[in-house]
């Protein structure tokens, strides 16, 4: 079926303390609902689990064997309008009669919201783990560019650290990482560190701006036109892993979205940045002088204590931790740069 940017996104948030379930549509809600479309195990009621089944196979990842009770007019597929009709039943029970749908807007609707908590874990059919999402061949290309994939992972950064006008946080499990991107932030909740986050969207190798998808740079889930499920929170972060920048250099794949911590480093050129400066990069070096990679502040990591803080180590020597990526193409259709360290604080840098 074919989905229009803002048509439907799904996610999920903690809201006093409890997982709520929203969906948000590009036209106005349907008031009445079917005699329990959405109810793919005939409970008699539709349930959180059944609602995301619902996207997952409207986006492809799940047949529609998997819930028959959700193809209101036996077209052999879920369109939209099926799902509005299963989130009403969620919302008020299933009906035995069928009330009329009244006509549809094109003014977007509030967000219509159902509290219950998730039971899925992270061995759920159709899962990817964060490894195999961002498998690549033995060129550098994603092994699932431009594929759409489900996957789960716990978040290393929160929300609106990296990115003012688009989700850019990173999920990790185990030692791999993945880039979770939203191409408008405004449509996404500000997630945290510590959420275990499923995320379904399109594979992508760069910040996916234009149509463009070349296969360079971090590997990352587009979930602009998927969905993304707070699983639960509190998490405890993976431990970053320890690596030089020349295992960085050298093999930059296998840690790129991931946590790294890299001791006995020295600021090699460039100057640190002041309270407001914009993104700022400088070039980092090991004890030796012989691995150089860039570390990027983003503008919203650059604060008075991070700040401070970098002014006292001077030129270093000092310990890092933060997340690698692989920068974004030029208009030459080269790499900017070839891997490098972001920052997420001032609590990623040690002295001494």
């Amino acid at each position: 079926m074919s989905w229009s940017s803002g048509s439907v996104w799904q996610h999920a948030r903690r809201v006093a303390g409890v997982t709520t379930l929203a969906v948000v549509f590009g036209f106005g809600p349907a008031a009445a609902h079917a005699a329990c479309v959405g109810d793919c195990d005939a409970s008699g009621d539709v349930s959180i689990n059944e609602l995301i089944l619902l996207v997952d196979i409207a986006l492809g990842t799940a047949p529609l064997t998997n819930c028959s009770g959700g193809d209101q007019n036996g077209d052999g597929e879920i369109a939209v309008n099926e799902i509005i009709t299963a989130v009403n039943n969620a919302l008020a029970g299933c009906s035995s009669e069928v009330t009329p749908t009244p006509t549809t807007t094109v003014t977007p609707s509030p967000i219509e919201e159902l509290t219950t908590t998730p039971t899925p874990g992270p061995t759920q059919k159709g899962v990817l783990s964060v490894a195999d999402a961002v498998a690549r061949n033995t060129d550098g290309v994603a092994v699932h560019l431009g594929e759409t994939v489900t996957t789960e992972g716990v978040l290393t950064v929160s929300a609106g650290i990296f990115a003012n006008n688009k989700l850019k946080v990173f999920a990790q499990d185990g030692d791999a990482g993945i880039m979770v991107y939203h191409q408008s932030a405004a449509d996404v909740d500000a997630f945290h560190t510590g959420q275990r986050l499923r995320a379904t969207g399109v594979i992508r190798q760069e910040d996916p701006t234009s149509d463009a998808n070349p296969a360079n740079g971090t590997v990352l889930i587009d979930i602009s036109l998927g969905a993304v499920l707070v699983v639960s929170d509190g998490n405890p972060l993976p431990d970053p892993q320890a690596v030089t920048l020349a295992t960085l250099n050298a093999q930059g794949d296998a840690y790129t979205g991931a946590l790294v911590r890299v001791v006995g480093v020295r600021k090699a050129s460039g100057n640190w940045p002041t309270v407001g400066s914009k993104s700022t990069q400088v070039e980092i070096s090991d004890d030796g002088g012989t691995s150089t990679v860039v570390l990027r502040l983003q503008r919203n990591t650059i604060t008075e204590p991070l700040v401070s803080k970098l002014n006292a180590i001077g030129n270093g020597p000092f310990t890092l931790t933060g997340i690698v990526l692989q920068d974004d193409e030029n208009g030459d259709g080269k790499l900017l740069t070839d891997f490098e360290i972001w920052l997420r604080g001032p609590d990623d840098v040690v002295g001494g």
